[in-house]
């Protein structure tokens, strides 16, 4: 799933998540990229919540709508990239007020690793090539200069209160473009 922000990001990033995901498709089946649109939403929470809490809350959107859709795809499980201590949004306080949206199982298979395991490992199935690719995405267009470390779930409330995100939520899943991602070569042998 990727959360699109035109025209604030350029819609190259598209390519290069087709590009990353046919080098992933040749460990693995089939994909389906899910391009959400995120502008409506972002563009909301940035009028109506601290700065400094934006992307907390832009992480709580995200986890709703990945769960929206998990759900009715009958998914088990969301899982994504996040590394604990990275960036802001993945602090340990960000991540459990982020869960708190959600009892929906979240994995989480990079969390324990640092940015140079995840760059050789990137370098090993080919992908840190593409991933370098300079196109900004919703997370750094919109990005803070402050964010929050440690937010508390009290004040995320206070600032959602502040917003119709339901029918945010509901318009951007309603109008997700879906690209499947196959590797029709594994598929003749």
């Amino acid at each position: 799933m990727h959360f699109a922000s035109p025209p604030y990001t350029s819609m190259a990033v598209i390519d290069k998540l087709k590009d990353l995901l046919k080098k992933l498709n040749e460990y693995q089946s089939d994909i389906k990229l899910q391009i959400v649109p995120f502008t409506k939403l972002q563009e909301e929470i940035y009028k109506n919540v601290s700065e400094p809490y934006c992307i907390t809350i832009m992480r709580r959107m995200m986890v709703r709508i990945g769960v929206k859709v998990a759900e009715s795809n009958n998914c088990l499980a969301l899982a994504t990239g996040e590394s604990i201590g990275q960036v802001a949004s993945q602090t340990l306080e960000s991540v459990k007020v982020i869960n708190e949206v959600t009892n929906f199982p979240i994995l989480r298979p990079l969390a324990t690793l640092d940015k140079l395991s995840i760059i050789d490992i990137s370098k090993k199935i080919n992908t840190f090539d593409i991933s370098i690719r300079p196109y900004e995405d919703c997370c750094t267009i919109f990005k803070p200069k402050k964010p929050k470390t440690k937010p508390r779930l009290d004040e995320c409330l206070k600032f959602e209160e502040k917003f119709d995100y339901d029918s945010l939520i509901k318009d951007a899943i309603n109008n997700i473009e879906t690209i499947y991602i196959s590797d029709k070569a594994k598929k003749d042998d």
